[in-house]
């Protein structure tokens, strides 16, 4: 059994993150692909909204999608979890793991947590941004989709959702941010 995981923070989730699914189906021969929301990403100060929401929100967005799982595993943890933790909790059940990263990641990623050992133990498929060179031996997903996260924080433009889920995250912000102010 060959899986996919796709970890990340979703903050909020959006089109380029559905783009990254649809690419990486449509092109790795694996049998499931698992979508893994941090509780708080080990590379960022901290994130906005709930790891609780973010998981409603993943769940909604590829409920159509059978062959996709919105995994809560690191959600449980309650803490950052290195790649290195997900990749063996998922190692005891599939065979061959195809680790879906952005190419932004790749200028820090000898830095994450027993790379070498993680090395070892994935393919690398890297999502392109931007004109982020993909090296060679590993899978590039093409996809051209300029939307943020970071970006819609600042400015609530448009996910590229199905109206009624990106109207929910846009509520869920638009409050925080007032609580906040």
């Amino acid at each position: 059994m060959k899986l996919a995981l796709y970890g990340g923070s979703f903050d909020p989730p959006h089109a380029g993150h559905v783009r990254i699914v649809n690419e990486a189906l449509k092109i790795l021969p694996v049998n499931r692909l698992v979508i893994v929301p941090a509780s708080r990403n080990p590379f960022k100060a901290t994130v906005r909204a709930n790891s609780t929401v973010r998981y409603k929100w993943l769940k909604s967005i590829f409920a159509a999608y059978p062959n996709v799982e919105i995994s809560d595993f690191e959600i449980q943890q309650n803490r950052s979890v290195p790649t290195i933790e997900t990749v063996k909790h998922y190692a005891t059940l599939y065979d061959e793991i195809y680790l879906i990263i952005g190419a932004d990641n790749l200028e820090k990623l000898h830095e994450w947590h027993r790379f070498e050992e993680l090395n070892r133990m994935v393919h690398w498929v890297v999502a392109s941004r931007g004109n982020i060179p993909i090296p060679k031996n590993m899978i590039s997903l093409n996809v051209k989709e300029e939307i943020s996260s970071t970006d819609f924080r600042s400015s609530f433009s448009s996910l590229g959702l199905e109206p009624n889920i990106e109207n929910d995250i846009i509520t869920y912000y638009k409050e925080l941010n007032e609580s906040e102010n």
